[in-house]
């Protein structure tokens, strides 16, 4: 098993070698100046009760605009009255826009309402009449037959009864005088 060959480091001091404490750098990379002490003198400029001065007025200025729109505002606004007014208005037009709407609905219902009623009657009729005439056909077939039945029956046996009569009343007379007939 090989291992690896590493290339040896720098010895301290040397070009490259990065010391210990020192954040990793790129190689040629601007490091920045080096560290220096803090000044012992802040720079020079305006001092804290200038500041403090510049920031009373900007906040008195700020509250004297507010003030001023406000009373000024008090005489373009509208009185409780008016706006009381204006509130009963609006509630009214909703009330006709919502009474508008609730009738425009109610008559498309109505129709679409009627239009179904009338359809499943049409369609009750048709199928009633359907029914009732196959149903009629059959009762008619039935009571035709039962009552053909009962005339063929009866006519049958009044018709049979004669022929059987004057049969018997031939063959017997035929019987009896048999050298007659």
């Amino acid at each position: 098993m090989d291992t690896m060959q590493q290339p040896a480091l720098p010895p301290p001091g040397a070009p490259g070698h990065v010391p210990a404490h020192a954040p990793p750098t790129m190689p040629g990379a601007y490091m920045g100046p080096p560290y220096a002490a803090v000044p012992p003198m802040p720079p020079s400029g305006r001092s804290a009760g200038f500041w403090v001065g510049v920031t009373a007025a900007i906040t008195a200025g700020v509250i004297a605009a507010l003030l001023v729109g406000f009373f000024i505002g008090r005489g373009t606004r509208l009185s409780n009255d008016d706006v009381q007014g204006k509130l009963i208005q609006q509630q009214q037009a909703d009330l006709i826009v919502q009474q508008k709407a609730l009738n425009d609905q109610r008559s498309t219902m109505l129709v679409r309402q009627r239009k179904l009623i009338s359809g499943a009657r049409s369609s009750g009729q048709a199928t009633g009449r359907r029914e009732g005439r196959a149903e009629g056909r059959q009762e008619g077939f039935t009571s035709g037959q039962q009552a053909g039945y009962s005339q063929g029956q009866s006519a049958g046996y009044s018709q049979g009864q004669n022929d059987g009569y004057s049969q018997g009343l031939d063959q017997g007379t035929c019987l009896a005088d048999y050298f007659y007939c």
